[in-house]
Formats: C-alpha cells, structure tokens, sequence
C-alpha cells in the first residue's frame, strides 16, 4: 500500500499552482490532450491534474485510463514511486540560515498566523518555527477542503503498479522547492501564511469554485478563476509554471521519441502562451483535446 504522509506531502507542496492564460483552446473542454508529428512514431498524452480534491469530487474518465492504459511508460512532475523520494524532500523542507518564522516576519504578523494555527488548526507553529512557510501553509489543505481527500498522483501511481510500469519524473525533487524558494523565505510567509490567514473563507470559496470547474473541464474558467485569487502573484507564477514549462519541454521531446508516454502534471502547467500544450505546438508538435 502506498505511503499515505509521501503523497500527501507532495500533493500539497504545490496545491498553490494556478492557470494561465487560454492559448488556441477556446472551445475545448478537456484535460486530455494527445501529442503527435513532429517524427513521433505513436501519440503520447499529457493530463492535468489538481493537486488536492476531495474524493467525492475526483473523476477519471475512461478515455484517460484507455490512454493510460495504452502508453508505455508513465511521467509524472516528479518520481513519486521512488522510495527515496520523502527522504530527498525532508533535505529542503527547512529554512536556510538559521532563519526562523519570528526571523522573517513581523511580530504582529506571526502571532495573527500562529493563532490560527491553533484555534482552526490545533497545531503549535511554535514546534515548527524553521520549517518552509510552504510546507506550513500546505498543511492547512484539507481544513480548507472539509473532505477526505485523493490525489491523482496517487492513482496513476497505483494504476502504473498494477500495470507493472514504471512511474518515472520529469524534473528533480530540488527543482520543484528550489522553484518556490526562488522568491525568498520572506515573501513565502507574506503569500502563503499572512494572506492566507487574511483572506481564508475567501480562499475556501475561491478552492470550492476551482474545483467545480476543474470538473467541468473548462480550462476558460480556470483561468478567470485564477488570475482573480486573491493570493495571485506574476513572479510566483514565472518561477512556478513557465520556467519549470521551458524546462519540460525538450525533456518532453526527448521522452516520447523513446516510448509512447502518458505525462500527468498539473492542469496549472497545460494552458497559455508560455504553457505546455503550446510550447510542444511551437516546437512542431500536432497537440489535440481528447474528449
């Protein structure tokens, strides 16, 4: 049986991922994408996930396990059926320096955080001082969802298992922290742990409308949805999704050239001008919605 604390760490580190601008997919309604040409012998697929649902919400058509089914190896963002992988994050879960939550933020913001932690959460952040502010604000997830939760990941992991084929990544457990940590300790506890706390039933409502349109498949008004949070950020979201987008796709290419794959990212990563779906058509790629 999986490890139910390594996919729930990894599935919140980035339940902060959110969705860029619509690129040529007006009217499709889809999560599923196929990618061929460009001197592909087979089409390879790329889904996109979220991160954290509840699991009366969570669906998988049977057009996604058919394809799933069909590739022969499995990407997802990191290698989450490696053993080693909770051992490799704990390495980056800590503050650098010595810095601590009372070191980078103002008195009055920490006992306003630090209260919360306590009377919705009853934890002590005390006991946690030096740890990440992401991790921290990771850890408010399923009070903000009110549900038993399910991770995609977690699925195609198990279904990988089942199908006795291998769960491979597409970038390193250090790239994906080091792409939250490039906009420094300081401004992590400003948009993770003070807006948070400032905008938390906004928020929960803002998570309940994303959900429903994740749902609907509707990439369009992800996108309003998104830009209009209240804890949207331009760097965040350069750091977060279109670099790590850049860096994807010649790794992408190299991939699909070896074997038909099925790519499971996150849904934050497929739509924009400098999102994934249309990085691969600039680089000669046939990309389609699979309904």
């Amino acid at each position: 049986m999986a490890n139910p604390i390594k996919f729930f760490m990894i599935s919140l580190v980035f339940s902060f991922l959110y969705f860029g601008k619509i690129y040529g997919q007006k009217d499709e309604k889809s999560l599923l994408y196929e990618i061929s040409g460009n001197g592909l012998s087979q089409p390879s697929y790329v889904f996109g996930t979220i991160h954290a649902i509840c699991k009366d919400d969570f669906f998988l058509p049977e057009v996604v396990k058919s394809k799933f089914s069909a590739s022969q190896q499995i990407y997802l963002e990191i290698d989450m059926d490696d053993p080693s992988m909770m051992t490799e994050m704990q390495k980056y879960m800590m503050m650098p320096d010595g810095k601590t939550l009372k070191t980078i933020m103002s008195e009055p913001d920490y006992k306003k955080v630090a209260k919360f932690f306590k009377d919705s959460l009853k934890t002590n952040i005390a006991f946690m001082d030096s740890m990440k502010p992401f991790i921290l604000s990771s850890m408010t997830i399923p009070s903000m969802l009110g549900c038993p939760m399910q991770s995609y990941e977690e699925v195609f992991v198990k279904m990988a298992q089942e199908q006795k084929k291998e769960v491979k990544g597409l970038e390193l457990v250090k790239e994906q922290f080091d792409a939250l940590d490039n906009m420094g300790m300081e401004k992590q506890a400003d948009l993770m742990l003070v807006k948070m706390v400032d905008n938390w039933s906004l928020g929960k409502s803002e998570l309940k409308t994303l959900i429903k349109d994740y749902k609907k498949q509707d990439i369009e008004a992800l996108l309003k949805d998104m830009t209009s949070s209240s804890t949207a950020d331009a760097a965040f979201e350069k750091d977060l999704l279109e670099n790590r987008n850049r860096n994807w796709i010649p790794r992408m290419a190299t991939i699909m050239k070896e074997k038909p794959t099925f790519f499971g990212v996150g849904a934050g990563h497929l739509g924009g001008e400098k999102g994934v779906i249309a990085l691969l058509k600039k680089q000669g790629y046939t990309v389609k919605a699979v309904k």
